[in-house]
């Protein structure tokens, strides 16, 4: 099997943050760079942008999409006495919009974020399990006439959109939590959104008894509903029906699933991979076992999104599985060979995985396309660690195909190098790209 040819240069280096660049091309088919700010862990505090009409070889001015002013964040809710954040990316986004030729529409998904106490219900989230963090999942789409339709995804009564004079609102906070992951065109035109649904509801969906499937924090913790989206011309408006959920038992994956990757094989096959967790941690009332293995996870459907399989260890043709940290993956169709590559964290030393690490080391794997494995001695290394260091984060990455190469051009930014982590107010990063050639 021929391999890849990768070549990597570092952009930028930072002190004092997590700086990033990722490249997309927007609607005019202009080159858009976004340079990403992080100061706290999970957090953009700035995002500044530039165009390229001649695909990178020159570049406007940086324009500022948004900064924190006065070290405070621009999330927090203006007079609201907790502190109490929200992060509303609900609403229909030129940028995110995609056109969707049997309705003459532009269609998109989003998601809002609340978090009770603000910056502090993070850490509360985090290290005592308090349920902090408060999803909800919208569909919006812009008709040819210029008018904006916006629907949040509901699954069950009694639920209500944010009200910003009822921030703590339980019809609100406690109704309909889901995070919309991302939307994807099938071949027939339906749509299928993505969406990370609160466990608790993901239960109630399939008829299983919460408190004996996922008992230890179902509030905290997801499975994967598909929401598939189908025009109806005689209505003018799409109708969605909801997959059967994919998730997994809390003594299998402390968190359930997020952060899916999804792709649609030549076979006609629709393949779901999700990232898992091992992690013990004692505010969530883990009861996975310390020795437990860390995968990626695997399901399909054969009906176009309709069903999905129950979730097993994903694997290579080999039949080993594929060890991986919780961790974000993506799934690329290459346009130069029409193969299908899989990017993300894959550890050959299982033992060594704890929960969210380690992410030292980068592949890319082609994927079967008629069963959906992966093919293993097309394994290839991105990046790991290099001579003198001891120990670095590889992941939260961005992938562009190059419109006049078609070469795939993967860039992140290098954290929590030789063990002195972001968390600890070790900010230093590095900002990397890696250019893929394919044959």
């Amino acid at each position: 099997m021929a391999q890849l040819k990768i070549t990597s240069r570092m952009i930028s280096s930072n002190p004092n943050a997590e700086e990033a660049f990722h490249r997309s091309y927007n609607k005019d088919g202009n080159l858009v760079e976004t340079r990403l700010v992080m100061t706290e862990t999970d957090y953009y505090s700035g995002a500044y942008s530039r165009v390229s009409p001649d695909n990178g070889r020159t570049w406007g001015e940086w324009v500022k999409e948004f900064e924190d002013e006065g070290g405070e964040h621009r999330t927090i809710i203006p007079g609201n006495e907790f502190g109490d954040e929200f992060d509303d990316g609900s609403d229909f986004s030129e940028s995110k919009a995609m056109y969707h030729a049997q309705s003459g529409c532009y269609v998109c998904a989003g998601s809002s974020f609340y978090i009770i106490n603000g910056r502090r219900g993070y850490y509360e989230y985090w290290e005592k399990g308090e349920d902090t963090f408060r999803w909800h999942s919208y569909f919006s789409f812009k008709r040819p006439d210029g008018t904006v339709v916006k629907r949040m995804f509901e699954f069950e009564e009694g639920g209500e959109d944010y009200d910003p004079a009822v921030t703590r609102n339980p019809a609100f906070l406690d109704k309909n939590r889901a995070a919309a992951e991302r939307m994807y065109m099938l071949p027939d035109g339906d749509l299928i959104v993505v969406l990370c649904v609160n466990m608790r509801l993901c239960c109630r969906m399939a008829g299983v008894d919460v408190n004996t499937f996922f008992p230890s924090c179902p509030d905290l913790h997801n499975g994967v509903v598909m929401a598939r989206g189908h025009w109806n011309p005689d209505k003018g408006d799409f109708e969605f029906t909801y997959s059967n959920p994919v998730m997994v038992s809390d003594l299998q994956s402390t968190r359930g699933f997020m952060e899916h990757q999804f792709a649609v094989l030549e076979s006609g096959r629709i393949l779901m991979v999700f990232r898992g967790s091992n992690a013990v941690e004692e505010g969530w009332n883990t009861r996975i076992s310390p020795c437990a293995p860390s995968f990626k996870w695997f399901s399909y459907s054969d009906d176009g999104g309709r069903t999905f399989t129950p979730a097993m260890p994903w694997h290579f043709d080999t039949r080993e599985v594929v060890y991986s940290p919780a961790s974000i993956a993506h799934f690329f169709r290459s346009k130069k060979n029409g193969k299908l590559y899989w990017i993300g964290n894959y550890i050959s030393e299982p033992w060594k995985i704890n929960g969210n690490d380690p992410r030292n080391i980068l592949h890319i794997c082609q994927v079967d396309e008629t069963h959906g494995y992966l093919i293993k001695d097309t394994l290839t290394v991105i990046d790991t660690i290099r001579e003198g260091q001891t120990d670095v984060e590889l992941s939260n990455f961005n992938l562009l195909e190059n419109k006049e190469t078609l070469e795939l051009e993967v860039r992140l930014a290098k954290i929590d190098f030789n063990g002195e982590l972001q968390e600890q107010g070790y900010l230093y990063s590095e900002a990397w790209e890696y250019i893929i050639h394919f044959d």
